[in-house]
């Protein structure tokens, strides 16, 4: 079938709830709507730390058992590669049949205990799933249970389901259901001790004698869960197809690209508070990822916990998201996560910065305007005289009422409804044609020489850099608009936002002009940028870029096989 959607997330406007459902909305519980919650229970923006070592200590990360607790001091980046889908299901038909043959030789003194010394690249998988990409997690002890999760900058819980969840998809998910009873470091927040971080004091419920901390989410669509507040050991990527083994938890490797192998995976490992799911209904049982990771600002978040524990030193990640084949979305790998910070070795241009305007929950950026350029153009510099740029007209005041949010989690892009009439007037000049979401017949020069859709961002003012030129650096507005000349541009060509169904041989247009209020830069935006979600400085970087991961791991002679 052709590839699901997500729709947007609820609440983007701060005084209402907005919904979509797009036409294909198969995978539309991946918006979760964390800020809905948010709302109805004012909870505050700033709220204790989840993230507690075993022994109960903060900014320390237990790495190699309860009596071996160390403090990681220096620098921790992690990157992961994203495959395509049809990659990951390769991948699962290995049946976890993992050979270490690939895995050079150990030169004496090349290892180094865990907890020590410098941390850079991890290299993990992200898998591109239905429009949408997730991780692996493993989770608990002695033995690690893998967990995938949809990487979504639009919520702030991570969840998936537990053994106690009766018909939640197993069928239909990567993983069977995390066996709590397996985990010997596993344990659910005792409210009547201390009190609930996600969701709310509950007496107690089946296969609970105290009260316990409950977790609830409601989707507009109709789909929720439910799930009981819970502390295990995490890591994220790794091996796809089997935990790190116990031999390489005491060692790893000493070397300036530490992280970049699989293998290096659990020295970051951490304490982190979850949603263990024992009820999911709706599109939540049939989607491949087992669960969703959330990454807003929020001390809630995986990346927020990681940063408490001590795993990595910034309040930063990155996501890069490959740009796909045309027509197949066939390729070897579809981009990069970076916890910790950015990796600039994915870089073609320099990061530039725009303002996130919203301290807390989604990352919202200020939309100056919108352009279509005439011939397309991967680019935001044009490569071409024939690829003029004309803006559409419509006014910062409209593009922005009710908030425009960067979302990892939804597939496409949403813009408000007021700007229809002038994007598809525009669009029609350029082409010829009417701007409309059904399927239509391209060939590929037809598909390239669609215009390529321009967003100007506002910049963050104190990361300008005074030495690049506006008019000659990709991604500066000195070219569009002359008087605000940092400002970025973010290019979106119609390689990305128009999607090939193989079935029918048809394009359809995944920018909806929808949205009574508010609108998304979803993963279709996203596509061919570095972006940089930095909460230390409240700003937002991209940098245009090939996401290549495995390229760069090979040239760092990391082993790539995972």
């Amino acid at each position: 079938s052709p590839t699901q959607h997500t729709h947007r997330k609820l609440g983007l406007a701060p005084t209402r709830i907005l919904h979509h459902i797009s036409e294909s909305c198969y995978h539309s519980t991946m918006k979760v709507i964390y800020a809905a919650l948010l709302l109805a229970k004012a909870v505050p923006s700033i709220l204790a730390s989840a993230a507690q070592v075993e022994n109960g200590a903060t900014n320390t990360v237990s790495l190699r058992g309860k009596d071996e607790n160390r403090r990681i001091d220096s620098a921790k980046i992690i990157s992961h590669p994203l495959l395509p889908h049809r990659e990951v299901l390769n991948r699962r038909r290995l049946e976890l049949n993992f050979d270490e043959s690939w895995m050079p030789e150990e030169e004496e003194g090349s290892r180094r205990n865990l907890g020590e010394g410098p941390r850079h690249q991890q290299l993990g998988a992200l898998y591109q799933g239905y429009g949408t990409h997730y991780v692996d997690l493993w989770v608990g002890k002695p033995i690690p249970q893998r967990q995938t999760v949809i990487v979504d900058t639009g919520s702030s819980v991570t969840a998936f389901p537990c053994s106690n969840c009766h018909n939640c998809g197993e069928s239909y998910h990567t993983d069977r259901y995390f066996a709590i009873g397996e985990s010997e470091t596993y344990r659910v927040t005792d409210c009547g001790s201390s009190s609930c971080t996600m969701g709310y004091c509950t007496p107690p419920t089946e296969g609970y004698s105290h009260k316990v901390c409950s977790i609830r989410m409601s989707y507009a669509e109709g789909s929720s869960w439910s799930a009981i507040e819970a502390t295990d050991v995490v890591y994220a990527g790794g091996m796809h197809d089997g935990a790190v083994s116990p031999d390489e938890e005491e060692n790893v490797d000493v070397e300036d690209n530490f992280g970049d192998s699989p293998r290096d995976a659990y020295g970051f490992g951490f304490d982190l508070k979850f949603g263990c799911q024992y009820s999911i209904t709706g599109l939540f049982i049939s989607q491949l990822a087992d669960g969703i990771m959330g990454m807003e600002v929020s001390s809630n978040s995986f990346w927020k916990q990681m940063y408490s524990a001590g795993a990595i030193d910034e309040k930063k990640f990155s996501l890069c998201f490959g740009r796909q084949p045309t027509a197949s979305r066939e390729g070897t790998e579809a981009g990069a996560m970076t916890l910790g910070g950015t990796d600039e070795r994915l870089h073609q241009t320099p990061m530039l910065y725009a303002a996130n305007v919203h301290s807390s929950g989604f990352y919202t950026v200020y939309v100056k305007a919108i352009y279509l350029r005439s011939n397309g153009g991967e680019s935001a510099l044009p490569d071409s005289s024939e690829q003029i740029a004309e803006n559409i007209g419509a006014s910062a005041s409209a593009l922005n009422y009710g908030n425009i949010i960067v979302d990892s989690g939804t597939t496409d892009t949403y813009l408000p409804r007021s700007l229809y009439e002038m994007f598809a007037s525009l669009w029609k000049k350029m082409t010829g044609m009417s701007h409309t979401n059904n399927a239509v017949e391209l060939s590929h020069d037809e598909l390239l020489s669609l215009p390529t859709v321009l967003f100007q961002l506002e910049a963050h003012s104190e990361s300008i850099d005074e030495d690049l030129d506006p008019k000659t650096t990709p991604g500066l507005a000195g070219l569009v608009d002359p008087e605000h000349p940092n400002d970025l541009i973010i290019a979106v060509p119609a390689s990305h936002y128009m999607e090939y169904d193989p079935k029918t041989g048809k394009y359809t247009s995944r920018i909806y002009l929808s949205e009574s209020s508010g609108g998304v830069l979803g993963a279709n935006t996203m596509m061919g940028h570095d972006i940089l979600f930095d909460d230390e400085s409240s700003r937002i970087g991209f940098a245009e870029s090939h996401c290549d991961y495995m390229s760069i791991i090979e040239e760092a002679a990391v082993p790539t096989r995972i």
